[in-house]
């Protein structure tokens, strides 16, 4: 029979939670996949779609990172996660002025990759320098993860909430 400890199983919360910076990575990854969609979309209704979908992920995971993230990692470089919170409300500025706009009209196209240009930069900036550092330090982002994990949860729950009444999030 097995033992119930064996040394090379999977402690309890890395069965729930994946790493946070694999988290954000992923989440990184779909927004230059929808990116790529818009900026490079053969007809006006790819790119509709795909700028629905982008606003919404970029939403989503700004949410994400300001509540749960760079509260739980702001100890190893605040000065970093305070100038990737200033991106995130030039950011938000932006879906605000989105909001209401038809993606065919020249200004919401214009701010469109406007957001996109902003959007890229800051990810790479969080993969080329937050990342490495809170790798480098070798913290238990544990709590930080499963936290994370439950706002996701949390996200979806309302949205789908808001879907079945009909009202725009």
């Amino acid at each position: 029979m097995a033992s119930i400890h064996h040394p090379n199983a999977r402690r309890p919360r890395d069965a729930f939670a994946e790493s946070p910076i694999k988290t954000l990575r992923r989440d990184h990854d779909l927004i230059r996949k929808l990116a790529d969609k818009y900026l490079n979309g053969h007809s006006l209704d790819v790119r509709r779609q795909a700028a629905i979908q982008l606003v919404q992920a970029i939403h989503t995971h700004s949410r994400l990172e300001e509540a749960v993230f760079y509260p739980g990692v702001r100890k190893i470089e605040p000065n970093l996660v305070a100038h990737f919170e200033e991106e995130h409300l030039n950011v938000d500025d932006m879906l605000a002025a989105l909001q209401g706009m038809h993606i065919d009209e020249r200004r919401a196209d214009m701010l469109m990759r406007d957001m996109i240009q902003s959007t890229l930069a800051h990810i790479r900036e969080e993969e080329e320098e937050l990342f490495p550092m809170l790798e480098l330090a070798q913290l238990d982002l544990s709590a930080v993860a499963l936290e994370m994990q439950v706002f996701e949860a949390n996200l979806v729950h309302m949205q789908a909430q808001f879907g079945k009444l009909g009202v725009r999030h």
